[in-house]
């Protein structure tokens, strides 16, 4: 009797433990999921935003090193016939489409506008 009364309390701890395994392994499952979800709703993008800030400071570098290239190549033109050239440079240059980058000729133009309109060759920018 001792032995059947044994042999139950091992049979009843084997599966309490496989049970405690199965449910352990699930809440693990679970904590994981969470984890990844997380991760996809709030860290992914704050790296993307931070990747596309970069990016569009070296847009605007670069811009700025285009409009001062065409600003002395073409000092008596006004900047809106070198615009679009300027476009296309960045555009083969940094590989962005070309609405961000005829915006950061835009910005870097109306940064300068004044030294642009009157011709002074060489303008003087962030870069």
């Amino acid at each position: 009797m001792n032995e059947l009364a044994f042999y139950q309390a091992g049979l009843i701890g084997g599966v309490g433990d496989l049970v405690g395994e199965r449910a352990l392994s699930a809440v693990g499952a679970l904590l994981l999921l969470a984890i990844g979800m997380l991760t996809r709703k709030y860290i992914i993008p704050l790296l993307k935003t931070a990747q596309a800030k970069q990016t569009a400071g070296h847009v605007l570098l670069i811009a700025d090193d285009i409009t001062d290239y065409f600003a002395e190549k073409y000092p008596s033109a006004h900047w809106s016939v070198w615009l679009d050239r300027a476009v296309d440079k960045i555009t083969d240059v940094t590989g962005v489409n070309r609405g961000p980058a005829e915006r950061a000729v835009r910005a870097s133009v109306n940064r300068k506008k004044g030294r642009l309109a009157a011709g002074e060759g060489k303008i003087e920018g962030r870069s």
